[in-house]
């Protein structure tokens, strides 16, 4: 019911667009009429009270036709924070560019803890983007690495970086056209590295990696009072496509306890880990989990941009 209200809630907000832009655009061309007749009768009081309105409309006019191109919810809100003066050119946003693996057993979703935050959370992490990548910013694109986030020999070339508020949308376009860097056709690297580099299964007896894109989580550019900057946050939400032999192996860890990883309702995930009307008050799951949830799969843009399932040996 709340995706379906989101949704007309969504919808409704276009429409209001729409109409705004086409109440400016007919009044100000009312009122054009308006100067032209009565300039044709020699009435120039007449004329110069239709200038007057359509001085006052046709400021509002042009932004409110820009509005309707903004067809991203994030874009929309940086233009309301520019407008605000909230967000100047030299603003910096803090981008995190991530992928995320929905792996779902008999109703649960597998998590595997995060050493850092001690929380668990999706496996999956940050894009990487390669050396022909960070000379092409480096030349076009000014960014920074993230300061909040210690750079290291796992970090180094994460899509956790600064970008000048002026540079933004040129970056996310640039993200969506760059071959140098991970891409949809091989994202088994954190996969690889959060269940079998950490022996939660065995890489031998689990097999192919398959998998589908589900689409694109983008939050608005929003301030983030965690890393106290103005953020823009992109997840892609990645199905993985079990057999029956995987599928039986992620049952078995069920079975065992193990503090490397658990199994989550949508009830803990969307409560972040916290039992209601119990002791278990700590909040113990990430909060960016619940974008894998296949409940909230009407949320994701970009849902039929990958049809295929992809197929990686590992």
């Amino acid at each position: 019911m709340f995706q379906l209200e989101e949704i007309k809630l969504r919808e409704y907000s276009y429409k209001m667009k729409v109409l705004k832009m086409l109440f400016f655009l007919l009044s100000s061309v009312i009122c054009i009429g308006i100067i032209i007749y009565f300039e044709k009768n020699n009435n120039s009081i007449g004329a110069t009270l239709g200038g007057l309105v359509a001085g006052f409309l046709i400021p509002y006019l042009f932004p409110s036709i820009v509005d309707l191109t903004d067809n991203n919810n994030w874009k929309s809100t940086q233009r309301k924070l520019k407008r605000a003066g909230l967000l100047q050119k030299d603003t910096i946003i803090r981008i995190s560019f991530a992928y995320l693996f929905r792996i779902k057993i008999d109703g649960r979703y597998f998590l595997v803890l995060n050493n850092r935050t001690k929380k668990y959370q999706p496996v999956g992490g940050a894009y990487k983007f390669e050396l022909e990548e960070a000379n092409y910013l480096a030349e076009n694109i000014p960014v920074e690495n993230d300061d909040r986030i210690p750079v290291d020999k796992i970090t180094k070339r994460d899509y956790r970086l600064l970008v000048k508020n002026k540079y933004l949308r040129k970056f996310v376009k640039r993200f969506d056209k760059t071959s140098y860097r991970e891409s949809i056709d091989d994202l088994s690297r954190e996969f690889v590295e959060e269940i079998f580099s950490t022996n939660i299964l065995d890489k031998n007896k689990f097999g192919d990696l398959s998998y589908k894109y589900c689409g694109r989580h983008m939050t608005n550019v929003e301030y983030g009072n965690v890393f106290n900057h103005y953020e823009l946050l992109l997840a892609d939400i990645i199905e993985v496509r079990l057999s029956h032999n995987q599928e039986e192996l992620f049952r078995t860890l069920m079975g065992k306890d193990s503090i490397k990883y658990r199994f989550a309702t949508y009830t803990e995930i969307k409560s972040y880990g916290v039992g209601y009307g119990t002791d278990t008050l700590t909040d113990n799951i990430a909060n960016h989990t619940p974008k894998i949830l296949s409940e909230n799969t009407d949320k994701l843009v970009l849902r039929s941009k990958y049809k295929e399932i992809f197929k990686i040996r590992i």
